[in-house]
């Protein structure tokens, strides 16, 4: 009987394989010196411990009878450029921590755009439009249908510390780019106002509707630059599919146009990501498993840091003095969201069961750092199986990355099976 197990990779995907054996060693570096004469030993325990986990198991197809489909997401952070050197990050406006290059007067009512699965699938190039504006009640998003065909969004940044590039309105926000990625997360999770296109499909959970909410769902994410705060729109396509992956956001182009309305000044946008993960299915086949894993393994990149170090947990307070969010990709340094970062491995548990003769499923972990016994053991393990892995977080799972794969397929057969090394690492560093 095979056990389930998940690899998880750095943009939170999932690889979930069956697992018929699953060998896990670990080792203390303690050494004994045997003393003459009186037969005793000694040892030093500097508690060096190495670890390793062999998984052999089978890969199969998908029950594709179960498969919906994905969503695709992207995001926009307001705290960084989009080009910028990867050794030296770069703050994006003028107003903001040590201060940028951008003057906000540089980006007020210059276009930028986001298309829904929906307006890709019809392939008309139509998709909605943005601006921020220095008129009108702070935070105040216009809904207006411009051009005939496109919708529009005005965002009011009107306040005099934002358009004089000295700081945010108010103490509410980390920063100028905390509450500009506040008020376009507001837009975009709007359900109330209509903007004057259709932007989902008529077989959609709000079908044929003309708001940004019913297309889209939009939270703040922390800015790759650490000070500025909640500097980050993460966004999802509401509807799944392919067609999510529209190649937005885009930005105002850095040549004026024939009209003369496209650019008033050359300017590098914020650092984004494009939409990408949407799937009309994700079934796989075990062959399309297998290709993913040689993939990953033979071809992904770090490009900077994963997970945290140099963890104190006292007194029921957990710190950490070196920490990155995994979840946070550099779009010009070549960083891979396939990257896999964590494994989940389950077992049966009887201690946090609320029956003696009744097992529950837990993760296994491997809690590291400065951290009493009873946080590390089967007692302190109560997140549930299904618990969504944290590289921050040593209850949801192991870190670290995959060290090896094989995989091994006979004529006749729908499936492969397989062996992978997994090394379980607190923070990997890397390119």
């Amino acid at each position: 009987m095979a056990t389930p197990i998940r690899l998880v990779q750095r943009d939170g995907a999932l690889i979930e394989l069956d697992a018929e054996s699953i060998d896990i060693k670990v080792g203390r570096g303690v050494v004994g010196i045997p003393i003459p004469v009186v037969g005793e030993r000694f040892g030093a325990d500097m508690n060096i411990v190495k670890v390793g986990i062999n998984v052999k198991g089978i890969i199969q197809d998908d029950d594709c009878a179960a498969s919906s489909g994905s969503s695709a997401s992207a995001s926009i952070d307001f705290g960084q450029p989009n080009t910028r050197e990867p050794d030296s990050p770069l703050v994006y406006l003028e107003g903001d921590s040590s201060g940028g290059g951008v003057a906000i007067y540089d980006i007020l009512n210059k276009p930028f755009y986001l298309r829904s699965t929906h307006q890709q699938s019809l392939g008309d190039g139509s998709r909605i439009t943005f601006k921020f504006i220095s008129t009108g009640t702070l935070g105040a998003a216009t809904f207006t249908a411009s051009h005939g065909v496109n919708g529009e969004i005005r965002i009011s940044i009107n306040h005099a510390n934002i358009l004089g590039d000295t700081g945010p309105s108010s103490g509410a926000f980390t920063s100028i780019a905390h509450e500009l990625a506040t008020y376009l997360k507001n837009a975009l999770i709007n359900t109330a106002d209509n903007i004057g296109i259709v932007i989902t499909s008529s077989s959609a959970a709000s079908p044929s509707s003309q708001r940004l909410g019913h297309a889209f769902a939009a939270s703040l994410g922390q800015s790759r630059i650490t000070n500025i705060g909640l500097g980050s729109v993460e966004i999802s396509q509401i509807e799944t599919g392919k067609n999510g992956n529209s190649s937005t956001p885009t930005f105002w182009s850095t040549v004026t146009d024939s009209s003369g309305t496209e650019n008033q000044l050359a300017v590098e946008p914020p650092s984004f990501l494009e939409f990408t993960g949407g799937l009309d299915s994700s079934c796989l086949s075990a062959g399309d498993k297998v290709q993913n894993l040689i993939a990953n393994v033979a071809n992904s990149n770090v490009m900077g840091a994963v997970g945290e170090i140099i963890q104190l947990d006292t007194n029921d307070e957990e710190k950490s003095l070196v920490s990155t969010n995994f979840n946070k990709l550099d779009p010009t340094s070549g960083a891979s969201s396939d990257y896999i970062v964590g494994i989940q491995i389950p077992y049966q548990s009887l201690i946090q069961s609320s029956s003696t003769d009744q097992y529950v499923a837990r993760n296994f972990l491997m809690v590291t750092g400065l951290s009493p016994a009873a946080h590390q053991g089967a007692a302190a393990n109560t997140e549930s199986v299904g618990v969504e892995f944290d590289s921050q977080n040593v209850y949801t799972g192991i870190r670290g990355t995959v060290s090896g794969f094989s995989a091994a397929y006979k004529g006749g057969d729908t499936f492969y099976t397989f062996n992978l090394q997994f090394e379980p690492i607190d923070m990997i560093v890397g390119l």
